[in-house]
């Protein structure tokens, strides 16, 4: 390998930094969906024997409403299961300073289908 792609192998990071970074990310991501519980089980938890359903029934909230409503109220907007979404966070949270290119070069090694690269959505948008 040459001394330059050593230098900037991927979005200004070294080879080593982005082996340590996608090894952190693929770690991190892995024990975020064993760790973390889904909506049902949170709501079984804290409303002893309480489902999802039996909650929003009582309630009259519709599953999107109340989804929408607790997310909002917490301030999240990303899906923890979601792959894609939890790059995103990765994005924001360890990779910050860097261009929307670089953000898709990260994507791109991470595995997230272009489609769902920065700039994509709005670029699809405005071609038609």
């Amino acid at each position: 390998m040459s001394k330059d792609k050593k230098e900037h192998y991927l979005a200004g990071y070294t080879y080593e930094e982005w082996e340590k970074l996608e090894k952190e990310f693929l770690n991190d991501y892995e024990k975020s969906t064993v760790y973390n519980k889904s909506f049902g089980e949170l709501i079984s938890e804290i409303l002893e024997c309480e489902t999802y359903m039996s909650f929003a029934e009582k309630t009259h909230l519709s599953e999107n409403m109340m989804t929408q409503a607790l997310l909002y109220s917490l301030g999240l907007g990303f899906n923890r299961f979601s792959k894609r979404d939890y790059a995103y966070t990765f994005l924001l949270t360890r990779c910050r300073g860097k261009t929307i290119d670089e953000c898709n070069q990260i994507l791109e090694k991470l595995g997230i289908e272009q489609k769902y690269w920065l700039g994509s959505y709005a670029k699809r948008k405005s071609a038609k």
